[in-house]
């Protein structure tokens, strides 16, 4: 169960449509043979991460554009 502040419901339905056209769009990529693992770009998550270890995958997503959510 889910609950939201009535100001707040619309951003989350957007924000919540939005998840869910990405998640869709990656099983998409998965089916035709695009591995998660590349979608991400992972290889160069890990050398960047290993390089600055402060580097988190949450914001490696967000540049690669592969983040779920803002």
């Amino acid at each position: 169960m889910l609950f939201v502040a009535a100001g707040r419901v619309e951003e989350v339905l957007v924000t919540a449509h939005q998840i869910w056209q990405t998640e869709r769009d990656q099983a998409r990529r998965i089916r035709a043979g695009e591995t998660l693992r590349w979608q991400t770009a992972f290889d160069d998550y890990l050398a960047r991460r290993a390089a600055d270890p402060s580097y988190t995958f949450r914001r490696h997503l967000r540049r690669a554009g592969g983040a779920i959510e803002e």
